[in-house]
């Protein structure tokens, strides 16, 4: 009797035993461990930084609070990946309210006649085995110009929900006088760098 208990105990515990579930973070850095699918951006864990020279005394940094982003993806062709993005450019933030407030100004962002900075990629080459150059198109003040970014594929792996997450590392440049923004050039340098760190999920 005593033994029959002592199995029905064990057999309870293995069934109510919580499941193994893997580490959170990169688990794996080879493109045909990326699932196929679409993923979406996580907004928590995305920044995208644009730096300007200022009378050379300084490379003056913002940034944007506000994006979305997602992107397709099929490890047997990931050349084929395909990106679509969208920023607030009202969501500027330099650390100053007042300054804020001047960028939107129709002489800088325009905010209020220009509402969403966009980009959609059109190709994609790979450099390396994490490594590739992908242009698209990036609609800025509503002038559309090619723009070629250097991504860096940071892996894949599980979040704390757990979820399936992957995120990128990306640079870039533009000219300003490319979309009709010339505002105080050369003074404040025509070329923008840009720089991007963004984790997706998989939907």
């Amino acid at each position: 009797m005593f033994r029959s208990i002592l199995v029905a105990a064990a057999a309870l515990t293995l069934i109510t035993a919580p499941t193994a579930m893997a580490a959170p973070g990169v688990a794996s850095k080879a493109v045909a461990d990326m699932p196929t699918g679409t993923y979406g951006i996580d907004t928590t864990h995305a920044s995208l930084v644009a730096k300007v020279g200022h009378m050379g005394f300084s490379n003056y940094a913002m940034r944007f609070t506000k994006m979305d982003a997602r992107f397709s993806f099929d490890p047997a062709n990931p050349a084929a990946a395909k990106v679509t993005a969208t920023v607030d450019p009202a969501s500027v933030d330099t650390g100053s309210a007042s300054f804020d407030e001047k960028l939107k100004g129709p002489t800088w962002l325009n905010t209020a006649k220009f509402p969403t900075i966009s980009f959609a990629s059109t190709a994609l080459v790979l450099t390396g085995a994490n490594s590739g150059k992908m242009t698209g198109d990036l609609t800025f003040l509503g002038v559309t110009k090619p723009v070629t970014l250097d991504v860096t594929w940071n892996g894949v792996g599980s979040g704390m929900m757990p979820e399936t997450r992957t995120g990128f590392s990306a640079t870039g440049a533009i000219k300003r006088t490319d979309f009709g923004f010339g505002t105080y050039v050369p003074v404040i340098s025509d070329m923008v760098d840009l720089i991007i760190e963004i984790e997706f999920t998989k939907k």
